[in-house]
């Protein structure tokens, strides 16, 4: 055999070795990224519990709920509107996180979809609102928030029910 044609053989086996490299980095890649998914998930999943299990040990949150939803706003003590405030943040800060992961590509549409009614349920309430009214997120989920509070439903009842 020539050397023209060695050459040629080499080449071809070069080209084909790229693109099994390179086929073998997409695998790579697409791995990390559901590794990084599951990771969000996991980390949610987890802050998520954790936030419903102090509300459902604290007598505080529960008073404040059961008075807000039938409410009875002007009834809550200080310790109850102060929990209720502590609550609702955990709670928005989780669903602005969901927000994040959701534009960063790591979440399909439909689970920001579901944070995006429990915001949407959540500041419909009249309290919520007023209380979050001051408060500042990253500047696109700030956007969602002032378009929630737009556009809010009329009767929060129509959330819980």
């Amino acid at each position: 055999m020539d050397s023209a044609k060695l050459h040629d053989w080499i080449q071809i086996i070069g080209l084909f070795a790229l693109v099994a490299s390179l086929i073998f980095v997409g695998f790579q890649i697409r791995q990390t990224q559901e590794i990084a998914e599951s990771e969000a998930y996991q980390n949610r999943a987890a802050a998520a519990l954790e936030l419903q299990t102090m509300q459902a040990s604290s007598p505080e949150f529960m008073s404040a709920v059961a008075k807000l939803y039938a409410g009875n706003d002007g009834e809550l003590t200080a310790q109850e509107k102060v929990t209720a405030e502590y609550f609702i943040g955990a709670e928005i800060m989780m669903i602005g996180n969901v927000h994040f992961q959701f534009e960063a590509g790591y979440l399909p549409e439909e689970d920001w979809e579901r944070s995006s009614a429990i915001l949407r349920c959540t500041l419909s309430h009249p309290f919520y609102r007023d209380v979050t009214s001051d408060w500042q997120f990253r500047e696109s989920f700030q956007k969602v928030v002032d378009q929630i509070k737009a556009s809010v439903i009329t009767d929060p009842s129509d959330c819980w029910d």
